[in-house]
């Protein structure tokens, strides 16, 4: 008869050896965060996070907590938790909220990372930090980047900066520099 003090009853390295209480035979049981890919008599236990990745779902990442071993499942960067509770649901984050970006932005994706991406529109600059800079009207902040005597305006058709000298002033600039004096 095998006993759990020698050689763990025989069980798998990552399996806890329990004697059964009717009859004292050896029952091996897999421990937290891992699980049985044998059979009930063969049991072989393997990192819970490598089998179906953990349960974890699409686009989220298995990992263990350092203290208990639980497994845990949390959503891969450009994702979010759409879920409720201990359901967790990662959903691409530009289609939640617009990624947390700005009403007037376009959410996308890095191309290597997958992080999120906040673009402004033309005629639109990025104001504060991070993903949660808003998108300013161009002509708002520091007159669109125009001289100091003219008008900024929008492109009605590309939404583009345009500026235009005021009244009693002549461009002295080419191109799309204009200078008014």
């Amino acid at each position: 008869m095998l006993c759990c003090a020698v050689n763990n009853g025989g069980c798998d390295p990552n399996a806890e050896c329990l004697h059964r209480v009717s009859d004292f035979a050896v029952v091996c049981e897999c421990r937290v965060g891992y699980v049985n890919v044998g059979t009930a008599d063969l049991v072989k236990c393997s990192d819970g996070c490598y089998v179906n990745n953990g349960g974890c779902g699409d686009n989220a990442v298995c990992s263990h907590d350092f203290k208990t071993m639980m497994i845990q499942c949390a959503c891969m960067i450009g994702y979010t938790n759409s879920g409720n509770g201990s359901n967790l649901m990662c959903t691409d984050s530009c289609k939640v909220n617009n990624g947390d970006c700005d009403s007037n932005a376009t959410c996308t994706h890095d191309s290597v990372t997958f992080a999120v991406v906040c673009s402004c529109p033309i005629g639109f600059v990025r104001s504060g930090c991070g993903v949660t800079a808003g998108c300013v009207d161009s002509c708002k902040v520091e007159n669109g980047g125009c001289d100091g005597n003219a008008a900024c305006a929008h492109d009605s058709l590309t939404n583009a900066v345009v500026c235009t000298c005021n009244k009693g002033y002549t461009n002295t600039g080419f191109g799309n520099s204009v200078y008014c004096t």
